[in-house]
């Protein structure tokens, strides 16, 4: 024969074709294994995470977003929503929202887009809502 290489025998094609075959069932395995429990559990998550959290998010935005006042008191965006003071903070900062600090030593908040980084991280209480 002329090229030099000589077909496999049926003994080498099929521990060839075993070996592939277990080799690929392998592989299946290990990434059905991971990652299949870890794209669930992420799943559930984000679910969760949605029925817990995604109302809260959508009325503090639409809270900040409001024409008057443009930051609003930490006090008062937990009243409304009603999380804790660290979970509020949470989803504010999710949403897109930052600190800043009234005059009278409250806690405000504001959405990066009305009030950017630019204008100043100390307010009037003018500015802000009770």
């Amino acid at each position: 024969m002329q090229g030099g290489t000589e077909p496999l025998s049926e003994l080498e094609a099929a521990l060839l074709g075993g070996f592939l075959g277990g080799a690929l069932g392998v592989a299946s395995t290990l990434v059905a294994s991971y990652f299949g429990p870890r794209w669930l559990e992420q799943w559930r998550a984000d679910i969760k995470e949605e029925r817990d959290y995604g109302p809260r998010k959508r009325l503090l935005e639409q809270m900040l977003a409001e024409p008057n006042p443009p930051i609003r008191t930490l006090k008062r965006l937990r009243h409304v929503t009603g999380p804790t003071d660290e979970e509020c903070r949470r989803l504010l900062i999710e949403i897109g929202a930052r600190g800043v600090v009234m005059r009278d030593g409250a806690e405000g908040w504001a959405l990066i887009s009305r009030w950017g980084f630019e204008r100043p991280a100390e307010v009037d209480e003018n500015e802000v809502d009770g």
